[in-house]
């Protein structure tokens, strides 16, 4: 229970670190993509928006691992956690590849694209 939480945290300092990076490396108009649902990424919002709600997922989903691994007569499996972490982890650092690419490249949608 312990080794989850000391690897969920590692996780989670990745996530700050990954948005303090992409604060730094994206443009101030930069627009960073959020995934709400299956498929391709769907809403495109605010490069500040976007930053924290990352690690923000990522509070939430250590808090409640936090809180399930508090009371061992309820033992929940551990391993779930750091997958889940890492599957946000992963989620954010596409989204700022895609923020990149998108912030290079002129947009030329009919709808402005986002």
């Amino acid at each position: 229970m312990i080794a989850a939480l000391v690897i969920g945290g590692v996780l989670l300092l990745a996530m700050f670190g990954v948005s303090a990076y992409g604060w730094v490396t994206l443009p101030a108009d930069a627009r960073v993509p959020i995934h709400f649902g299956p498929g391709a990424y769907n809403n495109f919002v605010s490069k500040r928006f976007g930053l924290i709600m990352h690690p923000a997922a990522g509070v939430v989903v250590y808090v409640i691992t936090a809180v399930a691994t508090h009371h061992p007569h309820k033992s929940s499996p551990v391993i779930i956690v750091p997958i889940l972490m890492c599957v946000l982890l992963a989620v954010q650092i596409g989204a700022i590849n895609v923020a990149r690419n998108r912030a290079g490249t002129a947009d030329l949608s009919p709808t402005g694209g986002g």
